[in-house]
């Protein structure tokens, strides 16, 4: 039996590029969640004209809970694989089909993106991005080169058994910690990134929480 994939979109304030994002998606997967996380613009209108279902916060809550809608729906609906990707147009909708495969040819639990760290992403990424994923090499033994890259597949049974906490941009991470403690296998693929000239992602202070969530996760029950 075909498995039902759905692909999650978290967006906030994104009107300016969601309709090409969810026509390019649209090619590569039937099913497809929107999840408006309280934007001040037309994002809302934009989503729900391309015929895909969008689902809405009515206050901003974070990408965090933005995904965990997005799952909780297909959930409902009937999904066995879920895919994240970002509404921004930064992640390739035609490696879509990619990351599924390795989810269901090769048995992996989790697959992740792997973004080339060129000087094409910002220097703040790519430090942050460095520091995070030598982190959860040093303490956890998960050889992912990159940690932070939310274009990413998983099997309906992972979700159940990674769940997380995170409300914001930490729930990356938090995927990868709770996926290492659950014993799942996880996997990186290498994905096309398109970066524009505005920065919307993780903070200085953002970053220091999540480092402090990578070392407490070690150490504290």
């Amino acid at each position: 039996m075909q498995n039902q994939v759905f692909v999650i979109i978290p967006a906030y304030n994104e009107a300016e590029r969601i309709a090409a994002v969810l026509e390019k998606a649209k090619k590569h997967c039937e099913n497809i969640i929107v999840v408006d996380d309280g934007s001040q613009d037309q994002t809302f209108m934009i989503a729900k004209k391309s015929g895909v279902m969008v689902l809405r916060h009515k206050i901003n809550l974070g990408k965090g809970a933005s995904l965990k809608t997005g799952c909780e729906a297909a959930l409902i609906l009937g999904a066995d694989i879920l895919v994240f990707m970002d509404a921004d147009g930064q992640h390739q909708p035609q490696d879509i089909p990619r990351l599924v495969a390795a989810i269901q040819n090769q048995g992996y639990d989790l697959v992740c993106g792997d973004r080339k760290m060129n000087k094409k992403m910002p220097l703040s990424m790519r430090l942050g991005n460095a520091v995070f994923s030598w982190a959860i090499r040093y303490f956890y033994g998960l050889n992912l080169a990159d940690t932070q890259c939310g274009f990413r597949a998983l099997r309906l049974a992972t979700y159940r058994a990674i769940k997380w906490q995170a409300q914001g941009y930490g729930v990356e991470t938090e995927m990868l910690l709770n996926a290492w403690q659950a014993k799942l296998r996880c996997a990186a693929i290498p994905v096309q990134t398109i970066y524009h000239d505005r920065y919307k992602g993780t903070t200085i202070v953002d970053g220091f929480k999540i480092l402090a969530k990578i070392i407490e996760k070690k150490f504290v029950l």
